[in-house]
C-alpha cells in the first residue's frame, strides 16, 4: 500500500524566491552522473559534483524542492536521536564517531554553504531549544546533553524563567539549547542549491520522473518518459518519497508524515512574544510538537499525521497542540495547513548504499533532513570522485528491509495513536 502523493501546497510556495526556470528532459544524453531527486540531498550533490568538473543530470518528478525539501518546518536540528554511546555502539568505533562528528557540524556545514555561495534564504542561525514535555523526560536530556558535550557539541541546558525569556511559553520548564541549531526558508534553500548547480554546469530536469535504470556496457542507463540518460553513476536521493525504481531501497524505510499549519500575520507584539531571539523549538514527545518563527511576521507549528493534505484528525492535533504550547492561540489564528514525508530507519539513523557498482543511495534522515541531507549530498559527491566507501563518514550498508513494511500506514497509525496517549499520559502525571 502507497502513500497518495500531495497535491496541497506548503505555505513556503508563497514567500520563497523565484524558482530557475525549469526543463524537460526529451532527448538521450549521455553525463558523467545522472541524480534521482531534487531535493536537499540530490542538489548538495550536483552542486559538489558539477564544481568538481563532472557533468550532472539532476531529475525530478515534479520541480526542485517540491517533496519534504520544500514542505519541511525548515529546522536545522545538528543532533541525533539517540545518546552516542548508543550510536557508537550500532556502527562500531570507526563509523560511530564519524556519524557523531557528523551530526555535530551538520549545522554549521548547512550555515556556512549558505554564506560560500550567498544563498537567500531567509537563514537564522541563533540555537534550537528542545523542551522536556514531563518531569520523567529531563533524564533523557541529561543523558543526550552529557553524551554529546562529551563530543564536542556545543549544548547546554537552560531553566525557568531563562527559559520562559527564550521560548516564549510556560509549556516546558527545562530544556536544552544546541547553539549551532538554527532555520531557513527551506523551498528558497533548495531553489537557491538549484541555481548555484545550474550556473556550475549541472543540467535540472523537472517533470522528468525515472521510470527506469538498467546497465548499459558497464554505465547505466536512466530513462523517463520522453529521455535517457547514459551515465558511469547513478545516486538516488528520493529519501520519504522513495519508489521501486531501484528494487528493495523503497523497503528499508518507513514514510513518515509531517503536518504543520502557519498562524495568521502576526501583530509585533504577538510576533516578538514569542521565541524573541529567532530559536528553534521541539520537545520530547513521542508525537513530536515542534515551531519556528518564518523570519517575517508568522508562527510556524508542527507535529506528526496521517495525510499530507493534513486531513481534520491531523488539523485537529495541531489546534490541540499549539493551544497547549501557546495559549494565546487557537485554530482559528492558523492558516495554511500541508504535509510532507520524512524517511524513518529501524536504526534511526542515515542510510548510504552501494548496491551495484555506479549505483548509491542516501537517504533516511528521521526528521533531521534539512541538516543531514545537505551532509549527505557532500558524502555522495565525495563517493563518486573516488572516496573509497571504508573513508566515508557513512558507512555503506545493504539492503535491509523494514519489518512489515507492507502494513507500515496502518503500524504509523496505530503508533501514533498509541504514542499520543503515552504523552498524555505523561504531561497529567509530570
Amino acid at each position: 500500500m502507497s502513500l497518495p502523493q500531495s497535491t496541497n501546497p506548503s505555505f513556503w510556495t508563497q514567500t520563497a524566491v523565484a524558482a530557475t526556470p525549469g526543463k524537460t528532459l526529451q532527448e538521450e544524453i549521455r553525463r558523467d552522473v545522472t541524480i534521482i531527486g531534487a531535493g536537499i540531498t540530490g542538489l548538495r550533490a550536483a552542486l559538489e559534483l558539477a564544481s568538481s568538473g563532472a557533468s550532472v543530470a539532476l531529475l525530478d518528478a515534479h520541480e526542485p524542492g517540491w517533496g519534504a525539501s520544500g514542505r519541511t518546518g525548515g529546522q536545522v536540528n545538528p543532533l541525533a536521536h539517540a545518546v552516542p554511546e548508543k550510536i557508537i555502539a550500532q556502527l562500531g568505533n570507526t563509523f560511530g564517531p564519524r556519524m557523531l562528528e557528523s551530526y555535530i557540524n551538520s549545522g554549521n556545514e548547512l550555515f556556512d554553504l549558505i554564506t560560500e555561495h550567498q544563498l537567500d534564504c531567509d537563514s537564522v542561525q541563533n540555537g534550537w531549544l528542545r523542551g522536556a514535555h514531563c518531569t520523567e523526560a529531563i533524564k533523557d536530556l541529561e543523558a543526550m546533553h552529557q553524551g554529546w558535550s562529551e563530543y564536542g557539541l556545543d549544548i547546554s541546558f537552560i531553566e525557568g524563567q531563562a527559559l520562559r525569556d527564550l521560548s516564549g511559553t510556560d509549556a516546558y520548564k527545562t530544556a536544552t539549547v544546541v547553539k549551532s541549531g538554527g532555520c531557513i526558508q527551506p523551498l528558497s534553500y533548495s531553489r537557491e542549491l538549484a541555481r548555484v548547480a545550474t550556473e556550475q554546469g549541472a543540467d535540472i530536469y523537472s517533470c522528468s520522473p525515472a521510470i527506469s535504470v538498467t546497465p548499459d556496457n558497464r554505465q547505466w542507463q536512466v530513462t523517463t518518459p520522453a529521455g535517457k540518460v547514459t551515465s558511469d553513476w547513478v545516486l538516488f536521493c528520493t529519501n520519504g518519497y522513495t519508489d521501486d525504481t531501484l528494487k528493495g531501497l523503497k523497503q528499508t524505510i518507513v514514510p513518515l508524515i509531517s503536518v504543520q499549519a502557519v498562524t495568521r500575520p502576526l501583530s509585533d507584539a504577538e510576533y516578538n512574544a514569542i521565541l524573541p531571539e529567532g530559536h528553534t523549538l521541539s520537545d520530547t514527545r513521542r508525537v513530536i510538537y515542534y515551531c519556528r518563527k518564518d523570519n517575517h511576521n508568522r508562527l510556524l507549528f508542527g507535529s506528526l499525521g496521517m495525510s499530507e493534505q493534513c486531513n481534520a484528525a491531523d488539523r485537529k492535533r495541531l489546534h490541540k497542540a499549539i493551544h497547549h504550547v501557546f495559549p494565546q492561540f487557537s485554530a482559528a489564528d492558523l492558516d495554511v495547513y500541508w504535509g510532507g514525508r520524512l524517511a524513518f530507519t529501524p536504526e534511526v539513523l542515515p542510510h548510504l548504499h552501494e548496491p551495484a557498482p555506479g549505483i548509491l543511495a542516501g537517504l533516511g534522515y528521521n526528521g533531521r533532513g534539512v541538516a543531514m541531507g545537505t551532509v549527505m549530498g557532500r558524502i555522495l559527491a565525495e563517493r563518486v570522485q573516488g572516496k573509497a566507501p571504508e573513508d566515508l563518514a557513512i558507512p555503506t550498508t545493504g539492503f535491509k528491509a523494514f519489518p512489515f513494511h507492507g502494513l507500515h500506514r496502518l503500524g504509523v497509525y496505530s503508533a501514533i495513536k498509541y504514542y499520543e496517549l503515552r504523552d498524555a499520559i505523561d504531561t497529567r502525571t509530570g
